[in-house]
């Protein structure tokens, strides 16, 4: 979604702000673990947020309003993430900053919530890659894992956590080929998610594929529901508005690699969260 100047420049100044919050021992009091959304930036968390938030979860006000991330925990990723990518690998000094500085954004992002006691959580899909932080901070939390085929993804123009990252997730020689590094970032980073999850989190961890959401809405947003623990809701406003906007298997349409171009990691790795030539 496009945003006008003034918007663009709104969001700038709240992330510079960030810097400057300060701790509210009051919003301290969290006793309700959260529920994380996190994926591969662009395969489509936005309306998982959005249903979420229609469900009575809060997600936090300060939002980037194109995408619904999370401001206080991108102003967090954007600072900490390299730093922390090798955690509980990381040296204490650094830890107990980051550590500060997390529940500082935690609590800037809860600001507004109704009660101590309303479900809430988060959305940023650089999440995905502190899970083992996360968990750490929050061992009760969820995490909603949001997956995309990956021939559609590497013709994805979102490559703003390349820019930001690929020279040490990837190399200094990832822009040479996007295609592939979009392609290395869906494997290296749902691999990662989904293997930590199912070992870690267990019950509490949920993938969930963004061609089911937008091509069979209501049964996918009930098994959510499900996940969450949720009472029954009428499921029409909930789903209202998510459907195949013509960009599921744009591959296809763009002559994209069949699963026979890829390699044999690639076509398994692909098999393994259902897709299939």
């Amino acid at each position: 979604m496009s945003q006008s100047r003034l918007e663009q420049v709104r969001l700038k100044l709240d992330r510079v702000s960030l810097a400057f919050a300060r701790s509210d021992p009051a919003l301290g009091q969290i006793r309700v673990p959260p529920v994380v959304i996190g994926a591969v930036g662009g395969s489509g968390t936005r309306a998982l947020t959005q249903v979420l938030r229609k469900a009575g979860w809060f997600m936090g006000h300060r939002v980037d309003s194109r995408n619904e991330d999370s401001l206080p925990m991108a102003w967090f990723l954007s600072k900490w993430l390299k730093r922390l990518r090798d955690f509980p690998n990381v040296d204490s000094r650094t830890l107990t900053k980051a550590r500060s500085d997390f529940d500082r954004m935690i609590q800037v992002h809860r600001r507004g919530i109704p009660s101590w006691d309303a479900p809430w959580g988060w959305k940023n899909p650089r999440t995905m890659w502190l899970l083992p932080f996360l968990v750490d901070r929050f061992p009760q939390m969820k995490f909603i894992h949001m997956i995309r085929d990956a021939r559609d993804m590497m013709l994805s123009d979102n490559t703003h956590f390349l820019k930001d990252h690929g020279y040490w997730m990837l190399g200094p020689e990832w822009w040479r080929n996007l295609e592939a590094a979009q392609l290395e970032l869906w494997q290296w980073g749902n691999k990662r998610a989904a293997e930590f999850g199912e070992r870690y989190l267990g019950d509490r961890y949920h993938m969930i594929r963004y061609e089911d959401l937008c091509q069979k809405p209501a049964e996918t947003v009930t098994r959510l529901l499900e996940f969450l623990d949720a009472p029954k809701m009428n499921l029409g406003p909930l789903i209202d508005g998510i459907r195949d906007r013509g960009n599921i298997g744009r591959w296809r349409r763009a002559g994209g690699p069949e699963n026979r171009d890829l390699d044999a990691d690639m076509r398994s790795d692909l098999e393994r969260f259902g897709y299939t030539a």
